[in-house]
């Protein structure tokens, strides 16, 4: 919402070191942050917020040397919610397996002690009426872990199922420590053809009936019929032993359909820089579907000179802690970060609307667990920002793009903006003086002088190389030029071709001109004409060259039978199609008029060193084949196409802010609708100048607030 340019100037005037650059999936504000590096002698961190998946993730865990051919029990659970630590468990359904055969089921109904919400009883059919006299989940799991026994136990998207379960059982002092077999990461592998991995989709697959789908006996049963299926197909591989199914169906994961977890990744140094971009460009060459995906096995191949964090709610730590993941997967998703994160209170409180979390309580929990955690394995804890906007009210922009974009949560902003140091410590005051400092200022430090001063962009132009593109220039646009105007050229020619061609070969361009040309000619022999555009027709040799047909000489005739020529020196005349007909006064043929008084420094500046800009308009059926020949000029892996980063249009801008306030029903002066257009088309805004019959309170609440709010007098962020 916010320039990177902005951030780094506030970060500067309030005595910062160093400023990280986080994007999401993309690296496209690295040049605006090296330009605000130098202009604000700011450290800046280049980096990423990325989207992870994990392709390395363990299908069966705690395998315990175990052979494929032992005994398993297949189980499913409902419950009232997605929270394995404030959400009830109402049923459990479970089949043995025994010699690849059922030999026992289980199935019980569960007293949750709350109402079931509506739309769980819609899912689910399950009732409170239902439930009413049924056993409570303390009374229940004991009679359950003893039909578990040492079973390996197999459920669809088992770290669900699995954590409910561990959270239910460490009230009565008990834990889970048997194998667990994810059915949903094993078609993963087995069937990765498949568009969703689903309970039922996968049960048609496999042509298994699942009738009752989301009551647990049934899903149970069904996960079972598949879970059978699929074992006798690891059989037919040759897998004997549980461990060898995570080793041997390694590589058959389709990472466009894994779940994706936010990771941020810092650049360390030069190397790191280089790993960055080519993560990167995979993200979106080989891997993108729907968001730029890093596959985890990709990100371990080339860490090196990169700092990985946890990133935040939507990272793989914080995920885990929320579905109560057990301790070896807890151990092994930490060992693979540099540091860990955490984040503001208010960033997170989506949860409790979610029903993730109780209260703003449960989430300073969870960011206590992380600094437990981060003590326990070694690992920094660091309490960041995720800003997201400069200040407080710059919440409603953020607030209406996404609305315009179908965010139902648009009107609950978190609190994203750039916070204090003072701030930050009172955010983490609950975690005691010394750790709220070291968090917030001794750790971030710690991280940032791990990274080094680089440049995103190398200092100097690197053009692509055309072995003899100087000589091939030089003979192509003299040939063409005695062509037009004869032998010997007359001086005014001969003085613009050597002046030009001596400044583009000096300033080492005429690889550029020669691409150009290339193209230019190809799609020409192809039947395709090209449009040249913008500065470049001021320039000669690009005219003979056939880059452009735009003569940018001073107006002339010049006769196409003897090559005759006049030129028009005098200023009288601007351009050469203006001037009268006539007939060459020693052949008689009629005198083609050209020339339109162009100077070259239009186009490279007054010393001829500036970056020719050649821009060709090709075919829309043709680019497509531009592109390819591009690609055999240079070679494979050496051209890429390339978009444009644009800001909202002044028209979009309005329609997104005009669609907000209809649908809100709400009246606006004409003056705060330009403001927040100014805003969003990233035109400065005055700050403090607000129209009448609109309350803004930057600092606590809101942009937009029609109820009259009692505030104390002292209080100087009240603007009316």
């Amino acid at each position: 919402i916010t320039s990177f340019s902005r951030m780094a100037k506030r970060a500067k005037e309030w005595g910062h070191s160093a400023i990280a650059i986080t994007d999401h999936g993309v690296v496209q504000s690295f040049p605006e942050g090296m330009e605000a590096s130098k202009k604000y002698d700011l450290k800046v961190i280049y980096g990423l917020e990325g989207y992870l998946v994990n392709d390395i993730r363990s299908i069966v865990t705690n395998c315990k040397g175990k052979n494929l051919d032992t005994e398993y029990v297949v189980f499913d659970i409902e419950t009232t919610g997605f929270s394995p630590i404030n959400d009830k468990i109402t049923e459990i359904g479970a089949v043995k397996i025994k010699n690849g055969e059922i030999v026992d089921r289980y199935n019980q109904l569960i007293n949750p002690e709350v109402s079931i919400p509506e739309k769980i009883v819609d899912l689910t059919g399950i009732t409170d009426e239902l439930v009413r006299d049924k056993p409570t989940i303390d009374n229940i799991l004991p009679d359950f872990n003893n039909f578990i026994g040492d079973s390996v136990l197999v459920a669809h998207n088992a770290s669900f199922d699995v954590g409910f379960i561990r959270q239910n059982l460490s009230k009565l002092g008990m834990d889970i420590e048997n194998p667990i077999l994810d059915t949903l990461e094993l078609t993963r592998s087995l069937f990765p053809e498949l568009k969703s991995h689903k309970l039922n989709i996968v049960a048609k697959h496999l042509n298994i009936s699942l009738e009752n789908h989301h009551r647990a006996v049934d899903d149970a049963e069904a996960t079972a019929q598949i879970f059978l299926k699929c074992k006798n197909i690891l059989l037919e591989k040759g897998i004997k032993k549980l461990d060898e199914i995570n080793t041997k169906l390694a590589n058959n994961k389709n990472v466009y359909k894994e779940e994706t977890y936010h990771v941020i990744i810092l650049v360390k140094n030069y190397t790191g820089l280089r790993n960055l971009y080519e993560i990167v460009s995979d993200a979106h060459l080989k891997y993108f579907y729907r968001k730029p995906r890093i596959p985890k096995s990709t990100l371990l191949k080339r860490r090196e000179g990169l700092i990985i964090g946890s990133a935040c709610e939507a990272g793989e730590l914080y995920k885990a802690l929320l579905k109560n993941r057990d301790y070896n997967e807890i151990r092994e998703i930490v060992n693979f970060y540099d540091y860990l994160e955490i984040q503001p209170i208010g960033n997170n409180r989506h949860l409790i609307a979610d029903g993730m979390v109780k209260n703003e309580e449960e989430l300073r929990d969870i960011n206590r667990k992380i600094l437990s955690i981060g003590k326990k394995y070694n690992k920094p804890v660091v309490a960041t920002g995720d800003v997201h906007f400069l200040d407080p009210e710059d919440e409603i922009y953020r607030r209406i793009l996404m609305y315009g974009q179908g965010f139902k949560d648009a009107d609950n902003q978190p609190p994203l903006y750039f916070m204090t140091t003072d701030e930050m410590l009172e955010e983490f005051s609950y975690l005691g003086e010394k750790e709220a400092r070291k968090v917030v200022i001794d750790n971030t430090n710690y991280i940032a002088n791990l990274c080094e001063e680089i440049i995103p962009v190398p200092d100097g132009t690197f053009p692509p190389v055309i072995e003899g593109a100087e000589e091939q220039l030089r003979q192509i646009t003299s040939n063409r030029a005695v062509e037009i105007y004869g032998d010997p050229l007359p001086t005014i020619v001969k003085e613009r071709l050597d002046k030009e061609l001596n400044s583009i070969i000096k300033n080492g361009y005429a690889v550029l001109y020669i691409i150009a040309q290339k193209l230019v000619w190809k799609s020409l022999e192809d039947g395709y004409l090209v449009g040249s555009r913008g500065s470049v027709g001021s320039s000669f040799v690009a005219t003979m060259s056939g880059i452009t047909e735009v003569n940018p000489l001073v107006p002339h005739y010049i006769c196409p039978n003897c090559k005759y020529s006049e030129f028009i020196e005098d200023g009288s005349i601007g351009s050469g199609i203006d001037l009268p007909d006539k007939n060459c006064p020693v052949c008689g043929t009629k005198l083609r008029k050209d020339g339109h008084d162009i100077p070259f420094e239009v186009f490279l500046g007054f010393e001829g060193d500036k970056e020719p800009d050649i821009d060709l308009n090709f075919a829309g059926e043709y680019q497509p084949v531009a592109h390819k020949y591009t690609e055999e000029l240079f070679g494979k892996g050496y051209v890429f196409r390339a978009g444009t980063i644009g800001t909202i249009a002044e028209k979009t801008a309005y329609g997104f802010i005009k669609k907000y306030f209809d649908e809100k029903n709400i009246l606006v002066h004409p003056a705060e609708i330009n403001r927040l257009v100014k805003g969003l088309t990233g035109i400065k805004r005055t700050s403090g100048q607000h129209p009448g019959g609109v309350m803004i309170v930057p600092k606590y609440k809101s942009i937009y607030d029609f109820t009259p709010i009692q505030y104390p007098a002292d209080d100087k962020n009240i603007f009316l």
